[in-house]
């Protein structure tokens, strides 16, 4: 084993398996199952004792692409991913590479959410025009779930795209407030659906929804965290998830032939 150094772990998991990513007790959550993982394969002997460091809580339901965490351990570093990766279903760790002692992935400079909104006839163009007036600094005290961090926060850029039967909606800024995109998502469906009037939405309104709901946590991923440093995919871990991602694309293919069948049986 090599010394102890600190190292960076990139992973992806399903969200809809998990009670959101912070460990709790009694529940199954992202960082309960990779810590474990950890353990059992002798990365590190405990949480406490790893200076363990997350980059974003997701919350229950909420998958990602491009989570890091990192820790103190003497395991050799390309190796790690495989062997935690044997010891955890949906979640799968495909970069690990060591980074200074003063690296703190929380400190990222942007992160990338993506939600799926599914097209139920909103007009497009408007969409996009509302986003926009959540683009840049402003206080978001009114679209987030209270907590005692500052509401103040800049988002970077919102793009929307076309992909079949959803629409995509790209969150780009340095941090995120509690629920922010969910709730930022569901004021763009209702404004661009005719349900809301569409000058009542944005930081700057002067009159707000008297409620501002929560849009479906499963069609939101976390897609990347820029911490200032390369990933690397570790080819050697990489053919294990392959095979098990294969496995699933298979099984979820099946249902959904079956679920087109049904309908085109009764149309």
């Amino acid at each position: 084993m090599d010394p102890e150094h600190r190292i960076a772990l990139k992973f992806a998991y399903d969200g809809s398996l998990f009670h959101g990513f912070q460990r709790q007790p009694n529940v199954v959550t992202v960082e309960g199952d990779l810590v474990r993982a950890m353990m059992r394969v002798g990365v590190i002997r405990s949480h406490r004792e790893c200076g363990y460091r997350g980059s974003s809580r997701t919350d229950q339901g909420v998958s990602a692409l491009g989570n890091i965490i990192s820790i103190k351990t003497s395991f050799e570093t390309d190796e790690i991913c495989s062997a935690i990766n044997s010891k955890m279903e949906g979640i799968w760790a495909y970069s690990c590479v060591d980074v200074p002692e003063a690296f703190n992935p929380r400190a990222a400079t942007q992160r990338w959410y993506r939600y799926y909104l599914a097209k139920s006839h909103q007009d497009t163009k408007l969409m996009g025009e509302i986003a926009q007036r959540f683009v840049g600094v402003h206080d978001f005290s009114g679209y987030v779930r209270k907590d005692k961090r500052n509401p103040m926060r800049k988002i970077d850029s919102i793009d929307i795209t076309d992909a079949g039967i959803f629409h995509i909606i790209d969150f780009r800024a340095e941090s995120f407030l509690w629920n922010m995109v969910r709730r930022i998502v569901w004021m763009l469906n209702e404004g661009s659906s005719g349900r809301l009037p569409p000058d009542s939405i944005g930081p700057g309104s002067a009159k707000k929804p008297a409620r501002i709901g929560l849009a479906p946590p499963e069609y939101l991923v976390l897609m990347d965290i820029d911490c200032g440093i390369k990933f690397p995919v570790d080819r050697h871990a990489s053919i294990g998830i392959s095979r098990a991602i294969e496995r699933r694309i298979r099984e979820n293919g099946m249902k959904l032939a079956f679920s087109r069948s049904v309908r085109e049986l009764l149309i």
